[in-house]
Protein backbone atom coordinates (compact mmCIF):
# COMPACT_ATOMS: atom_id res chain seq x y z
CA UNK A 1 0.00 0.00 0.00
CA UNK A 2 1.56 3.54 -1.23
CA UNK A 3 3.14 5.61 1.78
CA UNK A 4 1.35 8.40 0.06
CA UNK A 5 -2.35 7.38 -0.36
CA UNK A 6 -4.50 9.98 1.80
CA UNK A 7 -6.62 8.50 4.54
CA UNK A 8 -10.37 9.70 4.78
CA UNK A 9 -11.56 10.26 7.98
CA UNK A 10 -13.61 7.13 7.85
CA UNK A 11 -10.61 5.52 7.29
CA UNK A 12 -9.13 6.71 10.14
CA UNK A 13 -11.97 5.93 12.34
CA UNK A 14 -12.07 2.30 10.88
CA UNK A 15 -8.56 1.68 11.79
CA UNK A 16 -8.79 3.59 15.23
CA UNK A 17 -12.00 0.77 16.31
CA UNK A 18 -9.95 -1.88 14.65
CA UNK A 19 -7.22 -1.45 16.70
CA UNK A 20 -10.00 -1.09 19.89
CA UNK A 21 -11.21 -4.60 18.85
CA UNK A 22 -7.56 -6.40 18.96
CA UNK A 23 -7.13 -5.05 22.49
CA UNK A 24 -10.54 -6.30 23.27
CA UNK A 25 -9.70 -9.69 21.63
CA UNK A 26 -6.10 -9.75 23.36
CA UNK A 27 -7.93 -9.79 26.77
CA UNK A 28 -10.22 -12.38 25.95
CA UNK A 29 -7.45 -14.56 24.51
CA UNK A 30 -6.20 -14.26 28.32
CA UNK A 31 -9.31 -16.86 29.48
CA UNK A 32 -8.82 -20.48 29.50
CA UNK A 33 -9.74 -22.35 25.85
CA UNK A 34 -13.31 -23.14 25.98
CA UNK A 35 -13.89 -19.82 28.13
CA UNK A 36 -12.57 -17.56 25.31
CA UNK A 37 -14.53 -19.73 22.61
CA UNK A 38 -17.91 -19.32 24.57
CA UNK A 39 -16.94 -15.15 24.84
CA UNK A 40 -16.52 -15.62 21.14
CA UNK A 41 -19.56 -17.25 20.42
CA UNK A 42 -21.28 -14.61 22.14
CA UNK A 43 -20.12 -11.55 20.81
CA UNK A 44 -20.89 -13.08 17.08
CA UNK A 45 -24.52 -13.44 18.62
CA UNK A 46 -23.95 -9.53 19.54
CA UNK A 47 -23.42 -8.50 15.72
CA UNK A 48 -26.05 -10.65 14.61
CA UNK A 49 -28.60 -8.42 16.44
CA UNK A 50 -27.16 -5.04 14.82
CA UNK A 51 -29.52 -4.40 11.85
CA UNK A 52 -27.03 -3.71 9.01
CA UNK A 53 -26.05 -5.34 5.43
CA UNK A 54 -23.87 -8.32 6.39
CA UNK A 55 -27.02 -10.09 7.88
CA UNK A 56 -28.62 -8.95 4.67
CA UNK A 57 -25.83 -10.16 2.41
CA UNK A 58 -25.66 -13.55 4.90
CA UNK A 59 -29.67 -14.22 5.08
CA UNK A 60 -29.34 -14.00 0.73
CA UNK A 61 -26.48 -16.12 0.18
CA UNK A 62 -27.71 -18.65 2.27
CA UNK A 63 -31.24 -18.56 1.07
CA UNK A 64 -30.24 -19.09 -2.58
CA UNK A 65 -27.71 -22.08 -1.29
CA UNK A 66 -30.11 -23.84 1.02
CA UNK A 67 -33.71 -23.22 -0.83
CA UNK A 68 -34.77 -26.93 0.12
CA UNK A 69 -34.31 -25.63 4.27
CA UNK A 70 -37.54 -24.38 5.72
CA UNK A 71 -37.20 -20.54 6.64
CA UNK A 72 -36.30 -21.03 10.53
CA UNK A 73 -33.70 -23.68 10.15
CA UNK A 74 -31.68 -20.43 7.32
CA UNK A 75 -32.05 -17.90 10.19
CA UNK A 76 -30.83 -20.41 12.56
CA UNK A 77 -28.07 -20.64 10.18
CA UNK A 78 -27.99 -16.86 9.92
CA UNK A 79 -27.48 -16.58 13.30
CA UNK A 80 -24.68 -19.42 13.76
CA UNK A 81 -22.66 -17.82 11.06
CA UNK A 82 -22.61 -14.93 13.01
CA UNK A 83 -21.46 -16.65 16.01
CA UNK A 84 -19.19 -18.87 14.84
CA UNK A 85 -17.76 -15.63 12.81
CA UNK A 86 -17.32 -14.57 16.44
CA UNK A 87 -15.38 -17.46 17.86
CA UNK A 88 -13.20 -17.14 14.49
CA UNK A 89 -12.20 -13.65 15.72
CA UNK A 90 -10.94 -15.25 19.06
CA UNK A 91 -9.37 -18.17 17.00
CA UNK A 92 -7.47 -15.53 14.80
CA UNK A 93 -6.38 -13.47 17.93
CA UNK A 94 -4.85 -16.74 19.48
CA UNK A 95 -2.63 -17.56 16.27
CA UNK A 96 -1.48 -14.23 15.75
CA UNK A 97 -0.42 -13.98 19.04
CA UNK A 98 0.30 -17.01 20.46
CA UNK A 99 0.27 -20.13 18.57
CA UNK A 100 -0.39 -21.96 21.05
CA UNK A 101 0.40 -25.74 21.35
CA UNK A 102 -2.68 -26.29 23.33
CA UNK A 103 -4.91 -26.86 21.08
CA UNK A 104 -3.05 -29.50 19.08
CA UNK A 105 -4.09 -32.42 21.25
CA UNK A 106 -7.63 -31.43 20.83
CA UNK A 107 -7.63 -31.35 17.51
CA UNK A 108 -8.22 -34.41 14.51
CA UNK A 109 -7.07 -35.30 11.48
CA UNK A 110 -9.23 -36.76 8.65
CA UNK A 111 -7.56 -37.56 5.06
CA UNK A 112 -3.62 -37.76 6.34
CA UNK A 113 -3.25 -40.22 3.70
CA UNK A 114 -4.08 -37.96 0.77
CA UNK A 115 -1.63 -34.83 1.87
CA UNK A 116 1.37 -37.88 2.57
CA UNK A 117 0.07 -39.25 -1.08
CA UNK A 118 0.72 -35.93 -2.92
CA UNK A 119 4.03 -34.53 -0.80
CA UNK A 120 4.95 -37.84 -1.91
CA UNK A 121 5.38 -36.99 -5.65
CA UNK A 122 7.71 -34.34 -4.97
CA UNK A 123 5.94 -31.53 -6.70
CA UNK A 124 4.73 -29.72 -4.31
CA UNK A 125 0.83 -29.66 -2.90
CA UNK A 126 -1.84 -26.67 -3.83
CA UNK A 127 -3.89 -26.24 -0.78
CA UNK A 128 -7.45 -25.23 -2.24
CA UNK A 129 -8.36 -22.93 1.08
CA UNK A 130 -12.39 -21.33 1.01
CA UNK A 131 -12.82 -18.74 4.00
CA UNK A 132 -14.17 -20.68 6.83
CA UNK A 133 -14.58 -18.69 10.58
CA UNK A 134 -11.28 -21.17 10.90
CA UNK A 135 -9.14 -19.59 8.13
CA UNK A 136 -5.92 -18.86 10.71
CA UNK A 137 -6.31 -21.68 13.10
CA UNK A 138 -6.51 -23.98 10.29
CA UNK A 139 -3.20 -22.53 8.97
CA UNK A 140 -1.90 -22.91 11.70
CA UNK A 141 -2.83 -26.61 12.39
CA UNK A 142 -1.25 -27.42 9.57
CA UNK A 143 2.08 -25.68 9.11
CA UNK A 144 2.91 -27.24 12.60
CA UNK A 145 3.88 -30.49 10.41
CA UNK A 146 3.71 -29.13 6.95
CA UNK A 147 5.14 -25.89 6.72
CA UNK A 148 3.86 -23.69 3.97
CA UNK A 149 3.20 -20.57 2.08
CA UNK A 150 -0.33 -18.95 1.13
CA UNK A 151 -1.81 -16.21 -1.16
CA UNK A 152 -3.48 -13.06 0.67
CA UNK A 153 -4.56 -10.03 -0.56
CA UNK A 154 -3.62 -6.86 1.12
CA UNK A 155 -5.79 -5.39 3.64
CA UNK A 156 -6.90 -1.40 2.70
CA UNK A 157 -7.11 -1.64 7.03
CA UNK A 158 -3.53 -0.64 7.66
CA UNK A 159 -4.11 -2.00 11.22
CA UNK A 160 -5.94 -5.16 10.60
CA UNK A 161 -3.07 -5.68 7.59
CA UNK A 162 -0.39 -5.33 9.78
CA UNK A 163 -1.35 -7.50 12.08
CA UNK A 164 -2.14 -10.14 9.67
CA UNK A 165 1.08 -9.96 7.89
CA UNK A 166 2.98 -10.02 10.94
CA UNK A 167 0.87 -12.73 13.07
CA UNK A 168 0.96 -15.10 9.88
CA UNK A 169 4.62 -15.13 10.06
CA UNK A 170 4.98 -17.15 13.12
CA UNK A 171 3.52 -20.12 11.36
CA UNK A 172 3.58 -19.64 7.52
CA UNK A 173 7.16 -19.95 5.43
CA UNK A 174 5.55 -16.90 4.10
CA UNK A 175 2.71 -14.82 2.50
CA UNK A 176 2.36 -14.50 -1.71
CA UNK A 177 0.76 -11.47 -2.62
CA UNK A 178 -2.16 -12.72 -4.89
CA UNK A 179 -1.11 -11.06 -7.93
CA UNK A 180 2.44 -12.75 -7.83
CA UNK A 181 1.59 -16.28 -9.60
CA UNK A 182 5.07 -16.87 -10.95
CA UNK A 183 6.21 -16.51 -6.70
CA UNK A 184 3.77 -18.99 -5.99
CA UNK A 185 4.49 -21.11 -8.59
CA UNK A 186 8.30 -20.92 -7.52
CA UNK A 187 7.22 -21.97 -4.07
CA UNK A 188 5.42 -24.96 -5.44
CA UNK A 189 7.97 -26.13 -7.49
CA UNK A 190 10.64 -26.20 -4.44
CA UNK A 191 8.30 -28.73 -2.60
CA UNK A 192 6.12 -27.03 -0.32
CA UNK A 193 2.91 -26.36 0.28
CA UNK A 194 0.52 -23.37 -1.05
CA UNK A 195 -2.53 -22.19 0.62
CA UNK A 196 -4.44 -20.77 -2.61
CA UNK A 197 -8.43 -19.74 -1.62
CA UNK A 198 -10.92 -19.87 -4.40
CA UNK A 199 -14.32 -19.01 -3.27
CA UNK A 200 -14.11 -14.98 -3.61
CA UNK A 201 -15.69 -12.95 -6.83
CA UNK A 202 -13.14 -11.00 -8.12
CA UNK A 203 -15.13 -10.26 -11.50
CA UNK A 204 -15.36 -11.81 -14.67
CA UNK A 205 -11.70 -10.39 -15.83
CA UNK A 206 -9.91 -13.22 -14.15
CA UNK A 207 -12.94 -15.77 -13.77
CA UNK A 208 -15.28 -18.22 -15.52
CA UNK A 209 -18.58 -19.26 -14.42
CA UNK A 210 -19.31 -22.07 -12.74
CA UNK A 211 -22.06 -23.91 -10.74
CA UNK A 212 -21.53 -23.23 -6.97
CA UNK A 213 -24.73 -24.82 -4.85
CA UNK A 214 -26.52 -25.11 -8.21
CA UNK A 215 -26.24 -21.70 -9.31
CA UNK A 216 -23.47 -19.60 -11.47
CA UNK A 217 -20.47 -17.91 -9.88
CA UNK A 218 -17.34 -16.12 -11.32
CA UNK A 219 -14.65 -18.40 -9.97
CA UNK A 220 -10.81 -17.66 -10.46
CA UNK A 221 -8.77 -19.63 -12.90
CA UNK A 222 -5.43 -19.17 -10.97
CA UNK A 223 -5.29 -22.26 -9.51
CA UNK A 224 -5.98 -24.51 -12.46
CA UNK A 225 -3.53 -22.63 -14.71
CA UNK A 226 -1.14 -23.25 -11.55
CA UNK A 227 -1.61 -26.97 -10.77
CA UNK A 228 -1.20 -27.27 -14.64
CA UNK A 229 1.87 -24.86 -14.57
CA UNK A 230 3.84 -26.84 -11.63
CA UNK A 231 2.20 -30.71 -12.02
CA UNK A 232 1.13 -30.18 -8.25
CA UNK A 233 -1.79 -32.23 -6.88
CA UNK A 234 -4.59 -30.10 -5.42
CA UNK A 235 -6.24 -31.06 -1.90
CA UNK A 236 -9.17 -29.31 -0.50
CA UNK A 237 -8.41 -28.06 2.87
CA UNK A 238 -11.61 -27.93 5.25
CA UNK A 239 -11.18 -27.18 9.56
CA UNK A 240 -14.18 -27.36 11.56
CA UNK A 241 -14.86 -26.88 14.77
CA UNK A 242 -16.36 -29.71 16.58
CA UNK A 243 -20.52 -29.56 17.36
CA UNK A 244 -19.55 -29.12 21.24
CA UNK A 245 -16.51 -26.57 20.73
CA UNK A 246 -14.15 -28.95 22.30
CA UNK A 247 -11.48 -29.00 19.33
CA UNK A 248 -11.16 -28.84 15.67
CA UNK A 249 -11.33 -31.37 12.78
CA UNK A 250 -8.47 -30.61 9.84
CA UNK A 251 -10.06 -33.16 7.30
CA UNK A 252 -7.87 -32.99 3.37
CA UNK A 253 -9.79 -33.92 0.53
CA UNK A 254 -8.63 -35.38 -2.99
CA UNK A 255 -9.29 -33.63 -6.68
CA UNK A 256 -10.45 -36.29 -9.07
CA UNK A 257 -7.58 -37.42 -10.92
CA UNK A 258 -8.01 -35.94 -13.70
CA UNK A 259 -8.13 -32.56 -12.40
CA UNK A 260 -6.73 -30.43 -13.96
CA UNK A 261 -8.24 -30.50 -17.14
CA UNK A 262 -7.71 -28.19 -20.48
CA UNK A 263 -11.36 -26.86 -19.88
CA UNK A 264 -11.27 -23.83 -17.38
CA UNK A 265 -15.15 -24.07 -16.72
CA UNK A 266 -14.72 -27.64 -16.33
CA UNK A 267 -11.49 -27.34 -14.01
CA UNK A 268 -13.71 -24.49 -12.05
CA UNK A 269 -16.93 -26.87 -11.54
CA UNK A 270 -14.11 -29.10 -9.61
CA UNK A 271 -13.08 -26.51 -7.55
CA UNK A 272 -16.46 -25.12 -6.66
CA UNK A 273 -17.72 -28.99 -6.14
CA UNK A 274 -14.78 -29.55 -3.11
CA UNK A 275 -15.73 -26.09 -1.82
CA UNK A 276 -19.29 -27.34 -1.71
CA UNK A 277 -18.42 -30.51 -0.02
CA UNK A 278 -16.14 -28.72 2.50
CA UNK A 279 -19.01 -26.31 3.15
CA UNK A 280 -21.39 -28.82 3.84
CA UNK A 281 -19.80 -30.67 6.80
CA UNK A 282 -20.37 -27.16 8.67
CA UNK A 283 -22.46 -24.58 6.74
CA UNK A 284 -22.78 -22.02 9.68
CA UNK A 285 -19.01 -22.27 9.89
CA UNK A 286 -18.50 -20.84 6.41
CA UNK A 287 -18.02 -17.28 5.98
CA UNK A 288 -20.82 -16.16 4.23
CA UNK A 289 -20.53 -12.26 4.32
CA UNK A 290 -19.13 -12.24 1.19
CA UNK A 291 -21.06 -11.78 -1.91
CA UNK A 292 -20.20 -14.96 -3.82
CA UNK A 293 -23.10 -14.63 -6.64
CA UNK A 294 -22.06 -10.39 -6.64
CA UNK A 295 -21.19 -10.80 -10.80
CA UNK A 296 -23.94 -12.87 -13.10
CA UNK A 297 -24.21 -12.57 -16.71
CA UNK A 298 -26.69 -10.48 -18.01
CA UNK A 299 -27.31 -9.43 -15.03
CA UNK A 300 -26.50 -5.65 -12.71
CA UNK A 301 -23.05 -6.21 -10.62
CA UNK A 302 -24.75 -7.18 -7.07
CA UNK A 303 -28.36 -7.25 -8.35
CA UNK A 304 -29.00 -10.46 -6.47
CA UNK A 305 -28.51 -8.53 -3.37
CA UNK A 306 -31.26 -6.15 -3.56
CA UNK A 307 -34.01 -7.90 -1.37
CA UNK A 308 -36.20 -6.71 -4.52
CA UNK A 309 -34.64 -9.05 -6.63
CA UNK A 310 -35.41 -12.64 -4.51
CA UNK A 311 -38.85 -11.12 -3.34
CA UNK A 312 -39.81 -10.31 -7.17
CA UNK A 313 -38.50 -14.01 -7.48
CA UNK A 314 -35.49 -12.98 -10.04
CA UNK A 315 -33.41 -15.60 -9.13
CA UNK A 316 -30.26 -17.47 -10.11
CA UNK A 317 -31.87 -20.68 -11.61
CA UNK A 318 -33.47 -18.87 -14.38
CA UNK A 319 -30.37 -17.89 -15.32
CA UNK A 320 -29.20 -21.45 -16.10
Amino acid sequence: MSANRKISPGQWVLEIFTALLLVFLWVINLLPFRAKIALGLGLGHLLYLIPGSRVSIVRTNIELCFPELPRKEREDMVRDTFRHFGAGLVETVMCWWDNPRSIHPITETVGMEHLEAARSKGRGVILLGAHFSTLDISAMLVAKHYPMYAIYREQKNRVLNHFMVKGREKYLLGSIPHTSMMGAARRIKEGNPLWYSADQDMGEDRSVYAPFFGHPAATIHGISRLAKLTGAPLLMLATRRRSDNSGYVVEYLPAPDEFPLDDDVANATIINEMIERGIRSAPAQYYWFHRRFKTQPGMEKGALYRRSSLESGIGLNSLQ
